[in-house]
């Protein structure tokens, strides 16, 4: 398969393991009552314009990684309310983080940010976050002891992670050269909710060392990947692309092609007359995928790749192996 081939297979994976459950979702924010106000109006936005865009990859990972824990016990999946809460966790951080990066609009529909601005938008990012924690309390109550001491101290590690890597970031846009190595270090970083999904599913499923090393190791990197593929995708997005030089760091593969000084003057060029037509932004990011750091830097994702491919050979015989390696392949595969 080609590169759209794969993605588009991953995309249809992700949908048939994780959009039950995040239908589900959408309809626990519909149906519940906050404040009888515009927290419950913001509420019914995310729910009803923001979240049918998200693809569920969390939930999805759960799944999978549940399955391949149970193996040949396996008989149905019982991960659904603990990805339910998961997901608003998750959805609780996502607001939070267009209040950070000043995103009004995303997908081109408006955030809760660009809707209800920041107060509101903090406040709803916390009440999901509240109701995600109390739901995920609630599930683990079916758990042993052991179990729920297991999520209870990967949950907050996570969050601190996730938060570290936003601190990071921040702190990162203040700077006026941004060293390609700091930023990937953040793609590393923000593969961590993935991880913990993957973490979880295993934990449920009763995994045992050698089989919840691997699903964490497997999370970890289906997470970065999927990071880093939205960092190319910014880049071709005028819109995003806008966006991000302006209130961000640059696209990752834009902070890698920096490290040339002929192209830097040329991208410096363009930042500085602001010129975000079709063409200008097209005609940047064929310069910065072309040169020679952004095509170390797919080599080096490749690299990655296909080690991690090798580590799927835990799964050899489990069921949940063609989703897997469908899954790795959908979100890493980069053409040099």
């Amino acid at each position: 398969m080609n590169q759209l081939e794969l993605e588009n297979a991953a995309v249809t994976l992700i949908n048939r393991r994780g959009k039950a459950v995040m239908e589900k979702t959408r309809q626990k924010l519909l149906n519940t009552k906050y404040d009888n106000g515009i927290l419950d109006l913001a509420l019914k936005h995310y729910a009803k314009v923001n979240l049918p865009l998200v693809l569920p990859l969390f939930p999805a990972l759960t799944s999978l990684s549940y399955e391949a824990a149970k193996g040949n016990h396996f008989v149905k999946d019982e991960t659904e309310s603990f990805a339910v809460a998961m997901a608003l966790i998750a959805f609780s951080a996502d607001i939070h983080d267009d209040i950070i990066d000043q995103s009004t609009v995303k997908y081109a529909k408006k955030t809760i940010y660009g809707k209800y601005g920041s107060n509101i938008a903090i406040l709803t990012g916390d009440a999901l976050l509240v109701q995600g924690h109390s739901l995920l309390y609630q599930a683990c109550e079916s758990l042993s002891s052991i179990q729920r001491q297991a999520i209870s101290i990967s949950l907050p590690k996570a969050n601190f992670e996730l938060s570290f890597a936003e601190a990071l970031e921040t702190r990162l846009r203040k700077k006026s050269v941004i060293k390609p190595d700091e930023y990937f270090e953040i793609m590393r970083l923000r593969g961590v909710f993935a991880e913990l999904q993957c973490r979880i599913g295993g934990i449920i499923g009763q995994a045992d060392s050698e089989m919840l090393d691997f699903l964490i190791r497997f999370g970890r990197f289906v997470g970065m990947s999927g990071t880093i593929k939205d960092e190319f995708n910014d880049l071709l997005d005028v819109s995003e692309l806008k966006h991000r030089l302006k209130f961000e760091c640059p696209p990752l593969p834009m902070i890698y092609a920096l490290q040339d000084e002929k192209v830097k003057s040329t991208i410096t060029s363009f930042v500085e007359q602001a010129d975000y037509s079709n063409a200008a932004t097209k005609k940047i990011a064929k310069l910065v995928l072309d040169s020679e750091a952004v095509c170390c830097l797919k080599h080096k994702l490749n690299e990655q790749a296909a080690e991690e491919l090798k580590q799927l050979s835990t799964l050899k015989g489990n069921r949940v192996e063609p989703d897997a390696f469908l899954l790795c392949n959908g979100l890493s595969f980069f053409e040099t």
